[in-house]
Parts: structure tokens; sequence; C-alpha cells
């Protein structure tokens, strides 16, 4: 199912890397450059999971909640189009480490934030690497801090969830929605979950009109002040910093939104799941997150994978997305050492255009140019704790 949005829908994304850049800058450590070579960028397409974290019962405690919003947003800078897909919160899926399958959203209840970036990594076959994880009492603090947001609400909406402490009970009609309010609008799901994810967008639209409001400018540090308390992120800022000059362009960058297509009324030991349909989910990666790849460029380019996290299926997936973009791999070796936290891509400098195809590939964003690089391969690829699972 394809959408059509205006670019002011993952403009707050955008602006959420923005304020993440500034309040951490000073917190950051430059990147690494290895041996004495040259480190090169390499802006391939960003894909970053959203996740937004509901914390029920247990908030203000240390206990983890559920993921209650999932989205992955995909940036292409070449061609400057903007994808977003959301992903029903009770799809089923297989959760890594767990027996069997279950909800995509039960993966955050048990191992956080990575074990829910290794699920939808999996799930979708996407090679994501970074995430921004909202709690969910932060989204209602920045809400009242502005104000509430103007919006009209489509139909009356009762539902009340005491284990999870969620009260919703809002009447049709144009009117201004406080935190609370807000959160129950973008959380009801008595209809269904992609209804559910459409009010989200359209909430999204809304809540960007007032952030972009001057009345609101004088209340950039309460802002500021609130997202750094309830939003995480693992985008390091020498990534961060190469995007940042899209997000004043983005009204013109072609945007679309897209919600994976399946059954909702699937059910197992009385478990209601959402079932997506493989074929149209594999079509829809295929075409919109992986548009532009070069083949015939790419069929030219050997590759050497070599595992430095200690894990050789890691290695074997890496290879396998690779070989998806055209490449041809010679082998899966095992690196010098096992305890490499970020992965690289090194190559010769004659061979600097090809690593840099590689890299895009994999979405790694840093590229080592060494002329003592010497390998039967053209291309260097390391593996570290950083990549697939």
């Amino acid at each position: 199912m394809r959408h059509r949005k205006a670019a002011i829908i993952i403009a707050v994304f955008f602006i959420a890397i923005t304020a993440a850049t500034w309040l951490w800058a000073q917190q950051q450590e430059p990147p690494i450059v290895i041996d004495d070579g040259t480190v090169l960028p390499a802006d391939g397409k960003l894909h970053v999971l959203i996740v937004g974290e509901d914390a029920g019962p247990n908030a203000g405690t240390k206990a983890r909640g559920r993921s209650d919003t999932l989205m992955v947003a995909s940036y292409d800078p070449k061609s400057g189009e903007v994808s977003l897909l959301s992903i029903p919160r009770d799809t089923l899926v297989e959760i890594p480490g767990r027996p069997g399958r279950d909800k995509i959203n039960h993966a955050f209840a048990f191992g956080g934030i990575d074990l829910t970036l290794r699920t939808v990594r999996q799930f979708l076959n996407i090679p994501i690497r970074y995430y921004v994880h909202v709690q969910t009492d932060g989204f209602r603090r920045m809400v009242d801090a502005l104000g509430g947001v103007p919006l009209y609400v489509e139909k009356d909406m009762r539902y009340t969830d005491r284990a999870g402490g969620l009260y919703i009970n809002l009447k049709q009609g144009e009117q201004v929605l406080n935190g609370e309010q807000a959160e129950g609008y973008v959380r009801y799901r008595q209809d269904s979950d992609i209804a559910r994810i459409q009010r989200q967008q359209k909430f999204l639209a809304a809540a960007l009109k007032e952030v972009l409001k001057p009345s609101n400018w004088l209340k950039i540090n309460q802002l500021f002040k609130i997202f750094n308390e309830s939003v995480r992120t693992n985008i390091p800022v020498s990534v961060a910093m190469r995007y940042l000059s899209i997000v004043g362009s983005l009204k013109n960058s072609n945007v679309t939104s897209y919600t994976i297509e399946g059954k909702d009324d699937v059910w197992i030991n009385g478990i209601n799941y959402f079932e997506a349909d493989e074929k149209k989910l594999a079509e829809l990666i295929e075409t919109y997150f992986y548009a532009g790849v070069d083949q015939a460029r790419n069929q030219q380019v050997r590759v050497r994978v070599a595992v430095g996290n200690g894990d050789y299926a890691s290695g074997e997936q890496v290879a396998d997305l690779l070989r998806r973009s055209g490449f041809q791999i010679l082998s899966i070796t095992t690196a010098d050492r096992s305890d490499y936290l970020v992965s690289q891509v090194m190559s010769s400098s004659e061979q600097a255009e090809a690593a840099a195809a590689v890299a895009e590939a994999l979405t790694l964003h840093e590229i080592l140019v060494n002329s003592e690089v010497n390998d039967t391969a053209d291309v260097v690829v390391i593996v570290g704790k950083d990549m697939l699972p």
C-alpha cells in the first residue's frame, strides 16, 4: 500500500537527528583512522529505525516497556527520495534467540533496542545500523511544551487499558490536543493497526507545523532539554553532520510512506497477530529501498568478507546483502581479531570507487583507503559488532 505524503511528515525525524547532533556534539569522539590510511566519506542511503516506547506500568522504573511504534526511515542523498515504512506492532516474526515466532513489539521487552534492531533487520533484510528511540513520556512533555497540537479528530475514541496506563476519551471534531490526549490519539488501535499508523502520520504533520511557528522558537531550549532526556540514538555525529543539510530542502523532496500489507486476523493459541504478505513485502523492499543499484558496475567488483565479531553467521548475511546488489563474493574468512566494534571497508587507492559502492550497499559511512592494502579481492569488508547479527 503506497501513500504520497508531504515532506513535512518525515522532516520530524531529521529534525530529531539535528537536535541530537547539537546536544551530543561535545560528547562524541572523532572517528579513528586506522594505520596511516585516508578515511573517505561514503554518503549512501541512510536507514534508521524509529522506535516509540510504551513504558506502560513500568514508567518511572528500570523495567523495559514495549515498542509501541516501529518505523524505518530511508533517505537516498543521490535522488533526494525519502521512504518511510511503518511496521504493525503485532506483526508475526522470528525474534533472534527466541523459540518460535512472536509479535515484533515483544522484541523490545525481551532485549531492548538492540534486539529490536536485530529483529527488524532480519525481518526486512535491510542493513539498518542506526536507531532513534523515543519514550512516550517525552512525547507527552514535548506536546505540552508546544502548548498542544491543533488537529481534527475524525471520530470518537474511547479506550481504557489500566495495565498499560492508557486512558483515551476523545470526541470527534477540531480541537487542540494536550500531551495525554495526543498520546491517546496516536496509540488508539480499536479499529486496526493500519488506521493507527495513518493517524500517527497525520499527527506528525500537524505537530511539525507547531514546532515551526515563530512563537515556539523561544521554547527551543526547553524542547531540547526534553529531547535530550527522552530520546536516544546511536547515530554518530560524523554521520549525522553529513545529512543535516537535507533538513531545509525536504520540502522539495519526494517523500513516500508505505505500510506493510498482510492479514490482521491471524489467531494462534487465542492471540491475534498481523501476518505480512512476504511476497509483497519483498517486492516493496526491493523496489523502494534498494532501487537505483548499478548491478552491471557492481558485478565487476570482487569482495572478501572478513568476520571480525566472532559470529560467522553475520559474515554470511553481509555476503548475501552484497550479492543482492550484484557484487562478487570471493570468500568469507576470519579477520585478524574478533573484537571489531565498528565494521570497515578497505581498499587500495586504485579501488576507492569500488569500495565506495560496497560501503553504500551496506550503509557504512567511512572507507579506509591505503596504498599498502594488498589482497586478491578489490575490496575487503571487516564485519564488526555493529553489523547484522
